[in-house]
């Protein structure tokens, strides 16, 4: 409900919203006793009681964002009700008594389940807001034209082929919204809404507009967009009250020059259509303030730009723009100016004595120089020049002293000077798909910076200076030609995304230890390279998130993966891991685990599809606790077969000391507890199949192959039964 229809006295209102209420506080209301607004928003109720028809003061009463699919008949009984907020429940369908409700005035009953009004629906003749977005309404019953007093009327998002008929009675009506609807066409009898200044109909089937509308003479708003429409007709002189016009997504070609005598508009969209040239008198809308024309065949813009001097905001993307008239300088108030994918060979002069600019987009151009009278946009804070021809960075961008985004991608830069100190405001700067060969150290300066991607590059090392990009988090040095993986950046404490995958290029092939000193990384991607391991450090970053390394060579994970309890996304397609930590189940926060393309059979890929790490975990522990009993049984086999003369030599092998296995045990015992104290020093936290393995390597060493064979045998047995 909308907050204005709140202005009761507390001693008389109560607000039950958002309490997880499950049915009607009957007990509570009628604590309270004589109500005149209640609010049971954002509950989980699923019916009324009838026993509410009892609150006969009541003058407001909200129950949007629950699970009514009806209304009690007692609703009628409500004779002060002023205001009815029923809005994102369930309801099917009004019962007809709320026509009694003589003395509501809004009623707001968006994104239900209607079908139908009751016929009677015009005896609510007090009503001045109707809100009946998003419901299933095909048509509405001809008693509408008696709501006399009707101000607001929303429609948008229902079935309506076409505009009911009964609407078009409702003289008073001030704002009507029909988006989203299926209309092919409006009635003539449009044009009895005298009062109307607002009027949507984007995203419905019309393909002509009728000559009445435009005897809409108060009409001040009109939405046209995502519609058939071909042409704009030379009616729309005859809207002098118009401020807003959008007729964007239609396929208008031409633009009638009669559009120009429409002096009060404020708001001009025509993006996405097949506009090849706007009107020659375009100057004449002096009001203009924002003008919008993107993805249409413009090859030129009319010199005449120059007298809309209210002009703030210019968007012309997706043309065929080859140069931009000088005269655009005189547009000295333009705040934001989009001229993305266009033809553009020359930076557009005019637009330097923007000084009032702060955002300016040229990306997808022909543009090789940027001229030194750049230096003049003081105010510009968002420059994109990515994807054109530059070969060299533009020395005077430094002059920019309040740009907060820069991006350069995409472009043949080679090299970046010295004088990056005057950005003292810099905190993105994209240069990604470039030809830097070095790191460049003007940026080591760059202490505001946040975000800095220079991916798709040929850099082959980083500067120690890096570490004074004190305030950056976001750093992107994929595709580059790094011999090794660059430990400098592990200095960036404040680093909390990080990319350095290399499907271009050479392949690193380890991760230093030193990762761990990156505390406040969220994001490590390190996709397409060639590592087998991953750092046991790696459990040091607490606070990440996403973990991402397809498609390397990746045998196992570290026990110490467990100890992110931040993670959620886990990516490792395209590895050779056989097998996961056995407490990989204790990362609670997990919601997504991509094991796609590795040769797991523990667990199984079965096991994996889902992406789910419940089924994952579960197996895993059952896993861990069979792989426990078979090794302590291979311990107990060991222990019974370990003869007198080999005990001290396979102790030498275990590195433990036979003494501190104590003299007074049975030979059994005693090899018991060497193999414990073993595991204990030197395998601590290892998973059991991991111990399984590295005692067989042991008993080898010790030249005990009997033993050695036999164990084997247990284990195969043992997967035998698994499977």
């Amino acid at each position: 409900m909308q907050q204005e229809t709140l202005k009761v006295t507390q001693n008389c209102s109560l607000s039950l919203d958002g309490r997880g209420l499950k049915q009607f506080p009957a007990d509570t209301v009628a604590e309270e006793g004589r109500l005149k607004v209640l609010s049971l928003a954002n509950n989980e109720i699923r019916t009324l009681p009838e026993e509410i028809g009892q609150l006969e003061e009541l003058e407001i009463l909200s129950v949007q964002g629950n699970k009514l699919t009806s209304l009690p008949v007692s609703i009628g009984l409500h004779s002060h009700l002023k205001a009815l907020d029923i809005s994102n429940n369930q309801i099917t369908a009004l019962p007809g008594e709320i026509c009694q409700c003589h003395s509501l005035r809004q009623l707001y009953a968006s994104h239900n389940n209607l079908d139908l009004l009751p016929p009677l629906f015009g005896d609510l003749v007090t009503l001045e807001v109707l809100a009946l977005a998003g419901n299933r309404l095909a048509s509405l019953p001809a008693s509408v034209s008696s709501l006399n007093n009707l101000h607001i009327l929303s429609l948008e998002s229902n079935h309506l082929t076409s505009l009911p008929p009964a609407v078009c009675h409702l003289s008073q009506l001030v704002k009507l919204s029909l988006a989203g609807n299926a209309i092919q066409s409006l009635p003539k009898e449009i044009c009895e809404l005298s009062s109307l200044r607002e009027l949507s109909l984007n995203d419905n089937k019309l393909s002509f507009l009728p000559v009445q509308l435009f005897r809409l003479s108060n009409l001040e708003e009109l939405r046209l967009c995502e519609n058939r429409l071909t042409a704009v007709s030379d009616g729309i002189e005859k809207l002098r009250e118009l401020k807003v016009l959008q007729l964007s997504g239609n396929k208008i070609r031409t633009v009638t020059e009669k559009i120009c005598r429409c002096n009060k508009l404020q708001h001009l969209s025509l993006n996405g259509n097949l506009v090849a040239k706007l009107p020659r008198q375009l100057g004449a809308l002096a009001s203009l303030t924002e003008l919008q024309v993107s993805e249409n065949q413009l090859r030129s813009v009319p010199e005449e730009i120059a007298h809309l001097r209210k002009l703030s905001l210019f968007e012309s993307s997706g043309n065929l723009l080859t140069q931009v008239p000088i005269e655009i300088s005189n547009c000295t108030l333009v705040v934001s100016v989009d001229l993305s994918n266009n033809h553009l060979r020359n930076f557009p002069l005019g637009l330097c004595a923007g000084v009032a600019l702060r955002h300016l987009n040229l990306k997808g151009n022909l543009i090789s120089k940027i001229p030194t009278d750049v230096g003049a946009l003081q105010s510009l804070q968002r420059l994109e020049l990515g994807r054109n021809q530059l070969t060299a960075f533009p020395a005077h961008l430094y002059q920019l002293h309040k740009l907060v985004y820069l991006d350069l991608s995409s472009n043949a830069i080679d090299s970046i000077p010295d004088g990056a100190s005057g950005w003292t405001c810099i905190q993105v700067l994209l240069l990604h798909n470039n030809q830097l060969a070095d790191f460049p150290e003007a940026l080591c300066s760059l202490r505001t910076l946040q975000v800095l991607d220079l991916s798709e590059n040929q850099l082959k090392n980083i500067p120690l200076g890096v570490r004074c990009c004190e305030g950056l988090k976001d750093l992107n040095l994929s595709n580059n030609r790094f011999s090794a993986f660059p430990v400098e950046i592990c200095q960036l404490r404040s680093l909390e995304k990080l990319s350095i995958c290399q499907a271009k290029g050479l392949k690193l092939t380890s991760l230093p230890e030193e990762l761990s000193n990156l505390c406040n990384m969220k994001e490590l991607d390190v996709s397409d390279n060639a590592f087998l391991v991953i750092p046991e450090s790696i459990g040091q970053l607490i606070h990440l998130v996403k973990l991402t390394a397809n498609h390397n060579h990746i045998l196992q994970l570290p026990s110490s993966v467990c100890a992110l309890q931040s993670l959620q996304h886990i990516g490792l397609q395209g590895n050779q891991l056989s097998s996961l930590p056995g407490d990989l189940g204790q990362l609670c926060s997990v919601r997504q685990v991509e094991l796609d393309g590795n040769p797991l059979t523990r667990p199984p890929p079965a096991v994996c599809e889902g992406q789910q790490l419940l089924p994952i975990g579960q197996y895993l522990r059952r896993a861990g606790l069979r792989d426990e009993k078979i090794l302590q049984k291979i311990f107990r086999f060991v222990a019974n077969n370990i003869s007198d003369s080999d005990f001290e030599h396979f102790c030498k092998k275990l590195r433990v000391s036979e003494e501190k296995t104590g003299p007074r045990q049975l030979l059994g015992e005693k090899v018991m507890r060497a193999l414990g104290e073993w595991r204990e020093r030197y395998l601590g936290s290892a998973e059991p199949a991991a111990v399984m393995q590295q005692l067989v390597r042991t008993l080898l060493l010790a030249g005990l192959d009997g033993v050695t064979a036999q164990v084997r045998a247990i284990q195969i047995y043992a997967q035998a039964i698994q499977l």
